[in-house]
């Protein structure tokens, strides 16, 4: 007995203790699944696509609480307001107060984009939009279409698509937009709710919010003929989703909107449907869309934007757009003849003076392009004073700084040229002193030649040998630049590449039209869009890319219409549009040491 009595103490001691260790882990409620669905539309007042609208306030009941997420980034009015609606949350509606005059017999769409979003987790409705009249119907045609960039053709988000029913030349710089619409992320637009009519269609990227083509940096797109807005089939009910099911129901619509019949074999599989609880959008058949390729127009106005002295003897200037040929003249001394060297950036845009000898502490230069005057400045020749543990010794001389932009990792490209490159540029050098050597211990002659104005790029005449180790010595005092600073022994260790180390493209293509008097611009790119290589073309056939790494490359064919070699942007008020591009659709993968052939026929189907 009292083993037993021992034993049932034990049973319960451990029964206890488990328990107490279940109690002691509480676990919060999971609270159930995630919440996805957005706010549901209950009702509004007015209705939506009422008539006869006369500017009271509306009020939309949700059937959760909501919240207003970048309202002023989404909310779009059609055709546009003097001042935008306020809109304000109260419990789950919103309150949209209209404080402007409105015109007469139009229909107005209020577009919200996804700025209504329930406060739980973020919801947005997606494409909201509200739509009233002031007049006794509802208009129903529509626009639709697409926004590429005219030199990439990728999509463009979040660009203006705006229509004008007053056909001018300049009508989108003096007035604002009858219609707009937004872009979303896949360069998509929709304008519904317009009446007949013929429009212009123009597509602005507004830096200034002002739907005016009023800035030079703004990015425009333009069709050359009118758009006449069609009937979309849109076919609006109060039922949601499920209820349309039944294969030819007759939908009874509600007191809302317009009562018709509706059969279900007007919704196809393709068809893309938004739905609510109180409306729901189909489009029976398919319109025109119009493609619309945004480009920057080339700004020809000339501004100097900086002068500065970047180190002693050396000022640069920094133009808006590259200058053509720009002079300087001292309006309170006149300067030395032959007191500087002009060199440009590879952008061209920026203009640098090298100069000596000049006594003066300030410039006041007068700057000329193309023999206009375009700015005064004054420029001080003072450095300013370095100071801290990295400030230079006035006790130390300078030296030369010579770098060698041909070597990476003691590696030189076999196809590229050797370059020794000066901080500044160079009065003497003695090519008699520089000695080459092959496998470190077998002499060679090679020569250099300055291929720059400047006189601060060094280049060999020549090509060196592939899969080859070179060695170099160049003595101190070699080269002297315009300052009287002289170099320090330079020494460079390096071996050439060969052609294995590299990759090859090759386009097998078939031009859209190759006609005589047709030019193109076959380009190689980066996935920066930045440019590889390119090629003048005029015929069908394979041309090769090589000497490329192992990477990921596009290919860009330019019709270069005016052949000028270059891609030329449009022009809205002559009536240009950008030079048509056509983009391989796929990116090319190199690998090193193997040829990838791309097949590509750009000609129309």
């Amino acid at each position: 007995m009292i083993k037993k009595s021992i034993f049932r103490r034990i049973i319960l001691a451990i029964l206890f203790a488990l328990i107490a260790g279940a109690c002691a882990n509480i676990v919060a409620p999971t609270g159930g699944p995630i919440d996805e669905d957005p706010p549901v539309v209950l009702r509004s007042t007015p209705p939506n696509y009422s008539t006869h609208y006369k500017g009271q306030d509306v009020r939309i009941f949700f059937d959760e609480f909501v919240e207003l997420k970048n309202l002023r980034q989404n909310l779009l009015v059609s055709p546009p307001l003097a001042k935008d609606p306020e809109v304000r949350v109260r419990g789950r509606s919103i309150i949209m107060s209209v404080e402007d005059t409105l015109a007469p017999n139009t229909t107005y769409n209020f577009f919200f984009g996804e700025s209504i979003v329930d406060i739980t987790e973020g919801n947005p409705i997606p494409n909201f939009q509200f739509v009233v009249s002031t007049g006794s119907y509802v208009d129903s045609l529509s626009v639709a279409g697409s926004v590429v960039n005219a030199l990439t053709l990728e999509p463009e988000e979040g660009i203006f698509v705006m229509m004008y029913d007053d056909v001018f030349d300049s009508v989108p710089m003096l007035e604002r937009p009858v219609y707009l619409s937004k872009t979303d992320k896949d360069g998509n637009f929709f304008i519904s709710n317009m009446r007949d009519g013929e429009y212009l269609m123009f597509a602005l990227k507004d830096m200034n919010s002002n739907y005016l083509y009023d800035n030079p940096d703004e990015k425009i797109a333009f069709l050359d003929s009118l758009v006449r807005p069609e009937y979309a089939g849109l076919i609006r009910t109060g039922l949601p989703e499920e209820s349309l099911t039944g294969e030819g129901d007759t939908i009874n619509l509600n007191d809302t909107l317009s009562r018709e019949r509706i059969s279900q074999d007007l919704i196809s599989e393709n068809d893309t449907v938004h739905l609510s609880d109180t409306l729901a959008i189909m489009p029976e058949k398919k319109i025109t869309h119009y493609q619309l390729y945004l480009f920057q127009e080339k700004d020809t106005t000339q501004r100097l934007l900086s002068t500065s002295l970047v180190r002693k003897g050396r000022i640069d200037l920094v133009f808006r757009i590259p200058p053509d040929s720009v002079i300087l003249e001292d309006y309170r001394e006149p300067l030395p003849d032959q007191w500087l060297i002009k060199e440009s950036n590879k952008r061209g845009d920026t203009i640098s003076f090298w100069f000596t000898d000049i006594e003066r502490d300030s410039l006041f230069l007068k700057v000329f392009d193309r023999e206009r005057l375009i700015d005064s400045t004054r420029v001080s020749l003072v450095p300013r004073v370095q100071r801290g543990r990295g400030a230079p010794r006035e006790e130390e001389p300078a030296a030369l700084s010579i770098s060698t932009p041909t070597v990476s990792a003691r590696k030189h490209d076999y196809y590229k040229r050797f370059t020794l490159l000066s901080q500044t540029p160079i009065r003497f050098f003695n090519p008699d002193s520089v000695e080459f050597f092959i496998n470190d211990t077998i002499p060679v002659q090679l020569d250099f030649e300055f291929t720059d104005p400047a006189n601060r790029r060094l280049e060999l005449t020549q090509l060196l040998e592939s899969d080859t180790t070179y060695r170099i010595f160049i003595p101190p005092g070699s080269m002297e630049d315009i300052f009287g600073n002289t170099n320090d022994t330079l020494r460079y260790s390096f071996r050439t590449t060969s052609p294995e180390n590299y990759g090859a493209i090759l386009v097998n293509l078939q031009l859209p039209d190759k006609g005589d008097d047709q030019e193109y611009i076959l380009e190689l790119l980066n996935d920066k869009w930045e440019r590889v290589s390119e090629k003048i073309i005029s015929e069908n056939r394979i041309y090769r890319f090589e000497h490329l790494p192992a990477a990921h490359f596009r290919i860009r064919l330019v019709h270069d219409r005016n052949k000028n070699g270059e891609w030329d942007t449009g022009s809205y008020l002559e009536g240009i549009q950008p030079e048509t591009v056509f983009i391989y659709p796929d990116r090319v993968q190199t690998r090193i040491n193997w040829e990838v052939e791309v097949l590509w026929d750009a000609s129309p189907d």
